[in-house]
């Protein structure tokens, strides 16, 4: 890992961290001509941030979603394909009683942590 070692700002609740929230990671897998859904819940912490409006993208209606930031130790995920036999969906963060979908993740391992930026999911 690379010096300065920050993550322990990550937990720090002096500087807004040491929140917690679950991610669940679910997985479709194809058995016998048909599709089986897993689901893994984690417990995480981290630091969470409203996302800046000006990051979201815009649609022709103008029409912007509620977004957080997240920084944490754990290593969230847009989604993997095994091959043909199963594929992960992008992680869901469970924050407040509300369930934000992964659509961007930086990766700074180097460093000991990711960002992921969620949208909250209105489905």
């Amino acid at each position: 890992m690379l010096m300065p070692d920050v993550t322990s700002i990550l937990d720090d609740p002096e500087v807004g961290g040491g929140v917690s929230f679950q991610v669940r990671r679910k997985t479709a897998t194809r058995v016998l001509g048909s599709v089986e859904i897993g689901e893994e819940i984690f417990d995480a912490t981290g630091n969470i941030q409203p996302q800046e409006k000006s990051a979201q993208s815009s649609t022709a209606e103008d029409v912007r979603s509620e977004g957080i930031v997240i920084y944490s130790t754990f290593k969230f995920e847009i989604g993997k394909n095994f091959g043909e036999t199963s594929v992960t969906q992008a992680d869901e963060v469970i924050y407040r009683n509300k369930v934000y979908r992964v659509t961007r993740v930086e990766d700074w391992s180097e460093w000991g942590y990711t960002t992921a930026y969620a949208t909250l999911d209105m489905g």
